[in-house]
């Protein structure tokens, strides 16, 4: 019985062992999207653009223990993907911000000719930080 309750004492002590402390998670503190109609024509056309604005911060208590390292804002036109617009990578910071205006007809496209309606952009902000820990937003705009 002694040999039973020491065997189930190790286990129990080599699981507790085994557990590591989950790391902080990235706050996404604000993503904001705001279309703009350029040519006012009351739908959506590749004269328009869009506004980004977002936020991203880290919550561990102590700034030296997480840090965002590289983030990234991309696109996809119909499914495939067409380029990094801005990022950056070998940082260390606590909070990231970020603005753009995204003209849509200024976009380079992955395909040659022009765009039709019910084409589709997919916009697309990373961040990670120093433990892997990812934080991601999307934005889709679609051309009427």
């Amino acid at each position: 019985m002694k040999t039973k309750n020491f065997l189930l004492l190790v286990g129990a002590f080599l699981f507790l062992a085994g557990c590591d402390n989950d790391p902080y998670p990235l706050e996404l503190e604000r993503f904001n999207t705001a279309w703009i109609d350029v040519d006012n024509s009351g739908t959506r056309t590749p004269n328009d653009e869009i506004d980004f604005d977002a936020q991203v911060n880290t919550t561990d208590p102590d700034p030296d223990d997480q840090f965002i390292t590289e983030w990234e804002f991309s696109y996809r036109v119909n499914g495939v993907f067409a380029g990094v617009l801005q990022s950056d990578n070998g940082l260390r910071t606590n909070g990231l911000g970020f603005g753009a205006t995204v003209n849509i007809k200024n976009l380079p496209l992955p395909f040659s000719g022009g765009l039709i309606p019910g084409d589709e952009f997919e916009f697309r902000f990373w961040a990670v930080d120093n433990h892997g820990t990812q934080v991601e937003r999307f934005y889709v705009f679609r051309l009427e």
